[in-house]
């Protein structure tokens, strides 16, 4: 079977369940040594992940999916967050942050912000006190919020579990802030990327993109349409949080 027609029998039969323990796999990941894949292996592993991303971004659009949360874990996230509240939670247990309340429940750190009087709960692997240090510079132009938002992937990473986990964090949160239409696309040509537009903060053709890229300094750059996040490892997972944590408004 090509490689196209096995991502479209991934983006046809990918189920929920399947989706959460993908992200499971790549949170338990972290310590163990692994092989470098081959080069259709990396293949097949970038095909996968701009069909997951696109998944997320149209059939799912909230955080009911994310590392199998459930409605217990709900439940103790709201107990949690009125604890907090009152001040009954140690400092790596919970804390207020600029009138956000931050609780830390199955190693995630959960808030809810409030959004066209709809409360919407937030998980995210790092809490603001864990990015400050990440700086975002330039603004966006007001016609990024008028236009569907590009995710623009590098197809060139190979397996890259930071980066997936990266790009599964911001998409499983960003279609909740935006009522754009998301849309996957790839930073540049590629033999994955066919019939996937091609976008990145260099050449925007004047549409939205947010771009994932390695680098070794993490950082958010904003250029007119464009959100270009850096970083290496677990730094542009927290460059991603840093960037959502903007976008709801919790963070400058």
């Amino acid at each position: 079977m090509d490689d196209i027609k096995i991502a479209k029998a991934i983006e046809k039969d990918l189920e929920m369940e399947e989706i959460s323990e993908i992200s499971e796999m790549i949170n338990q990941e972290e310590g163990k040594a692994k092989e470098e894949p081959s080069n259709q292996d990396g293949k097949a592993i970038v095909i996968s992940i701009l069909v997951i991303v696109g998944i997320f971004a149209l059939a799912f659009g909230g955080f009911q999916t994310y590392n199998g949360i459930t409605a217990a874990t709900i439940l103790n996230v709201d107990d949690l967050h009125q604890e907090n509240v009152n001040g009954d939670l140690n400092d790596d247990e919970g804390y207020l942050y600029n009138g956000f309340s931050f609780v830390l429940v199955d190693g995630l750190w959960w808030t809810e912000v409030s959004r066209e009087n709809k409360l919407t709960k937030i998980p995210l692997h790092f809490g603001p006190r864990d990015v400050e240090q990440i700086k975002i510079t330039g603004e966006l132009g007001p016609e990024f919020n008028d236009k569907p938002i590009h995710i623009a992937i590098d197809p060139t990473i190979n397996y890259d579990k930071y980066y997936t986990l990266a790009l599964m964090e911001m998409n499983n949160n960003i279609v909740q802030g935006t009522k754009n239409e998301i849309i996957t696309a790839c930073n540049q040509e590629h033999e994955v990327c066919e019939d996937r537009p091609i976008v990145s903060c260099d050449n925007t053709q004047g549409k939205a993109v947010i771009e994932l890229v390695v680098a070794e300094e993490a950082g958010i750059e904003l250029r007119d349409t464009c959100m270009l996040v850096k970083g290496s490892e677990y730094d542009l997972v927290k460059a991603i949080d840093r960037l959502l944590l903007n976008w709801y408004g919790i963070m400058d």
